[in-house]
């Protein structure tokens, strides 16, 4: 059964609202005047083209990467690293380091408890809890160059609600990974969202996106139309998104690509 959205009535704090972003690497525009907002206990899709600037907004929202301009509200605090958990890419990340999945699933507390404390009882068992959420307990020893990719993407989930974030953002986490292990994710975070927590999601597939999502952003180095799937999921939007005959963008001044 289709999610439903929410009566539009109801009130959904903000968790962060980002004002007329713009994002350049060198000369290139990745994103010019993005304006968007996400809510507490909403599940949010960011969707365009490849090149569309998604990942460019959520490494925007996480102060990844510098702004040419624009601003992001952080309903309060003046960071948001300390209150969200975000996902990259799989393919972004070393596989080979030595690490076993439970080592994966303590990363999270990492920022909790700083370099040089000791994780606790509570911690440990978080770590155990979140990886039998994701059903990865059985192989908690394993190392990570030994697992799936679907089982990568597990662990980083493990990783992720271990944090116990407020704000959940994650970079393509269907990318690579089996239709089971798609639904899998896909109900864990419309969970977490039913929780209270405001998820955001950078994806390609529009129709789990309207089936599961509250709210869709479509993305093409622009913001092309943001709200609920029965307002944005519409042919007009799509081909705005999608088309291929983008028009040229401006280039400003140029500035070194970011590292990171």
């Amino acid at each position: 059964m289709t999610h439903l959205s929410c009566d539009p009535h109801c009130y959904r704090p903000a968790a962060l609202q980002a004002r007329h972003l713009t994002v350049q690497y060198g000369g290139r525009v990745a994103l010019q005047d993005a304006s968007v907002e996400f809510r507490l206990g909403e599940f949010s899709a960011v969707i365009g083209p490849n090149g569309a600037g998604k990942s460019s907004l959520l490494k925007a929202l996480l102060g990844l990467v510098p702004l040419s301009g624009g601003e992001v509200d952080y309903g309060g605090s003046a960071d948001l690293q300390p209150h969200a958990a975000y996902v990259p890419q799989q393919q972004t990340l070393d596989w080979a380091f030595p690490v076993t999945v439970w080592d994966v699933a303590m990363m999270g507390r990492t920022g909790r408890l700083g370099w040089w404390h000791r994780p606790g009882p509570d911690d440990r068992a978080r770590a155990e809890q979140a990886l039998r959420q994701t059903e990865l307990w059985d192989l908690r020893t394993r190392h990570i160059a030994e697992l799936s990719g679907g089982q990568r993407q597990r662990a980083l989930l493990a990783r992720m609600l271990v944090r116990d974030a407020a704000v959940l953002l994650l970079d393509e986490p269907l990318t690579g990974v089996d239709t089971t292990t798609s639904q899998g994710v896909l109900q864990l975070l419309r969970a977490q969202a039913d929780a209270g927590r405001a998820v955001v999601i950078v994806t390609h597939d529009l129709e789990q996106a309207a089936h599961w999502c509250d709210h869709l952003v479509f993305v093409n180095r622009r913001i092309v139309a943001a709200g609920p799937p029965e307002q944005v999921y519409t042919p007009a939007n799509i081909e705005a998104t999608f088309s291929a005959a983008r028009p040229p963008q401006a280039a400003l001044p140029p500035q070194e690509a970011p590292s990171c």
